[in-house]
């Protein structure tokens, strides 16, 4: 496939699959520019393989997925793992995910830059080097966006010579942020026609209203930024379209979308590059592949979601609550273990329970199902009862031990056996009481968390997942562009661009949904501007731009987010049984060596990414003392 070209030529020219680039890495052309820059199609084929390390496995195909998303605050893994502390907000400078990701955007760079001064000193037509200069400088563009928004300032390095800048100190933010700009306005001289998997001109005006948001977001000459990014947003609005049905942004090999203004393509099938994210995302046994379930999304962000908008058919594909059982590499499921499925073939998470009910079977052909020779129980589903709490998006402690008091009372001197629906509905009642205690806090249960679902491929190849990438699509854009609106005043319309992106998701069920409602225009500037932000979170739920969704707007309203999981009552029921079981399956809370407290030095120190240890140690331009705030 012709979208695959690119991901597999930047090995054809390496011979290796390793990507470990770095500020001084030697240019990939010093050997070949003569043969590869004597025609325009040589030259494309040597772009194809900067895009190739877009999609390689330190940038979208592993990493620029893993560490925004697990270091979001909206994600879980085991405690003590090399994962945690990304995922517990305590993130190391010796991190490897951070020294991956870091190494991945500034191959990008490299390759870029060494592609550009070669092609400059060839013999090509300037009309040639312009249009695959452009390209070129768009990926750079968007490597550099990667780095200063989650790193902050950041050596910014534009020569291709590995003997040039090699001790190279943090460049200013500001100063990156000019770097691209100029590059996206190169890539204006591009087509505008959508092509998956490539940049264009829309492409590049829809970066550039991003970039100009995020530098009024820093209070970077505010007031001229928003108008800046109002001016390249109103200038692609309407060029793009919102997928009818939220679901098929995500479906294997996606193509064609309306709403994809940047995507990265890949092949399953590749044993070079691939998109791996199912891998570590899936839970085990999930799926033909090999997946590892690394990382989990918080009970805390599913309630809060829930909570918000009941009903919303985007819950079902932010997170990955049900599976039917596989056993690795095999392609399909476990069988059927009686006439109808039940809850025997699949594996349930948060927040559904798994129940017997005392002689009720499995049943085939009239007969109970037997394993080793003894019948098999039927497994019951239920899920939490968020219609009977005062707060359903944090799930009251002492309402589940009402439950079980509720079971109890149902037959109080048991002098006469439960039967038929009185005994299916309290052993259903009991379950649920104790589920918070025996799944959810003191076992550590392996599924006491949804996953996210965005990235599942349910026929996954080994650890290469169906799925291509959309970077960046016009949901977000609108979101941002609606903020824009309403920072500079006009929050009606900046309430009429959010509902488009909450009237697509309400029509994405297969029925009718009343959720999300559209926000009406009763509310305030600051209402907005705090559902904007909410909002964001719950659109991008496991997608790579997570991270910066999440501290787009400050150390306030991240705080705010925070707080749902810092105050979730079951999240801190397990934290707090933690101390006593030790099982490092059970939650934690961030910052849970203070306590918990969210304090405005943990939360601006989180604001950001550590420049990496291995940067530190090589580059003698930067010193340890140079880190970003609090590492």
């Amino acid at each position: 496939m012709k979208n695959f070209k690119y991901i597999a030529f930047s090995f054809l020219l390496t011979g290796s699959a390793v990507l470990t680039g770095c500020l001084d890495e030697e240019p990939l052309y010093s050997q070949n520019n003569l043969v590869i820059f004597s025609s325009e199609s040589n030259a494309r084929q040597a772009l194809l393989g900067c895009y190739g390390y877009m999609a390689a496995p330190n940038g979208y195909g592993q990493q620029w997925q893993e560490l925004p998303i697990s270091a979001s605050g909206f994600a879980w893994t085991n405690r003590n793992s090399g994962e945690d502390p990304n995922v517990s907000l305590n993130v190391l400078t010796s991190s490897t995910q951070v020294e991956y990701a870091w190494n991945g955007m500034y191959k990008v760079i490299a390759e870029v830059n060494a592609f550009l001064d070669y092609l400059n000193k060839s013999e090509l037509s300037d009309d040639i080097k312009n249009k695959l200069g452009a390209e070129a400088r768009f990926l750079r563009g968007v490597a550099y966006y990667n780095l200063v928004s989650h790193f902050g300032d950041v050596p910014m390095r534009t020569s291709a010579s590995s003997s040039d800048g090699i001790a190279m100190p943090r460049t200013p933010k500001e100063q990156v942020f000019g770097l691209i700009i100029d590059d996206f306005k190169s890539a204006l001289v591009l087509p505008e026609t959508q092509n998956d998997g490539y940049a264009t001109s829309l492409a590049a005006k829809a970066y550039l209203g991003k970039v100009y948001h995020k530098m009024a977001c820093l209070d970077i000459d505010k007031q001229t930024n928003l108008n800046n990014a109002k001016a390249m947003f109103d200038e692609v609005y309407g060029k793009y379209q919102l997928q009818p049905k939220f679901g098929d942004l995500f479906v294997d090999n996606v193509n064609g979308s309306k709403e994809s203004i940047f995507q990265l393509n890949y092949n399953a099938e590749s044993t070079l590059v691939f998109n791996r994210a199912c891998n570590r995302f899936a839970p085990a046994h999930s799926n033909s592949g090999i997946a590892w379930g690394t990382y989990k999304a918080t009970k805390a962000l599913y309630d809060w979601m829930r909570a918000t908008y009941p009903g919303d058919p985007r819950l079902e594909i932010n997170f990955l609550t049900s599976w039917r059982q596989h056993k690795n590499n095999q392609a399909d499921d476990v069988p059927q273990k009686g006439d109808q499925p039940c809850a025997n073939d699949s594996t349930y998470s948060y927040p559904y329970i798994t129940y017997k009910v005392k002689g009720v079977y499995v049943m085939k052909d009239g007969k109970p199902v037997m394993e080793n020779g003894i019948p098999l129980q039927q497994d019951f589903v239920a899920e939490l009862p968020y219609a009977d709490m005062e707060d359903p998006s944090n799930p009251s402690i002492a309402k589940f031990a009402d439950y079980t008091k509720m079971a109890e009372a149902m037959n109080p001197d048991k002098k006469v056996p439960l039967t038929g629906q009185a005994l299916k509905d309290s052993t259903r009642l009991a379950r649920i009481g104790e589920s918070v205690q025996t799944d959810y806090a003191a076992s550590g249960k392996e599924h006491a968390s949804p996953y996210f679902g965005k990235m599942f491929d349910k026929k996954a190849t080994g650890t290469r997942s169906h799925k291509n990438l959309i970077v960046y699509r016009y949901a977000e854009m609108l979101l941002l562009m609606a903020d824009v609106y309403n920072e500079l005043g006009q929050k009606d319309r900046a309430i009429d661009l959010a509902n488009e992106v909450l009237t697509r998701a309400r029509q994405s069920s297969a029925g009718t949904s009343a959720q999300p409602a559209d926000w009406p225009k009763t509310l305030t500037q600051d209402e907005v501007r705090e559902h904007l932000y909410y909002e964001r979170i719950f659109e991008f739920a496991g997608e790579p731009n997570m991270y910066e969704m999440v501290r787009l707007k400050g150390v306030e309203l991240f705080k705010k987010a925070l707080e749902k999981h810092n105050n979730h009552e079951i999240t801190r029921a397990s934290v707090e049984t933690y101390q006593e079981t030790k099982n490092n399956k059970q939650d934690r809370l961030y910052n849970e060596a203070e306590g918990g407290a969210l304090t405005q030095d943990f939360l601006k120190k989180n604001l950001l990414l550590p420049i990496p240890l291995s940067e530190i140690n090589y580059n003698e331009g930067i010193t340890v003392d140079d880190n970003n705030f609090g590492y």
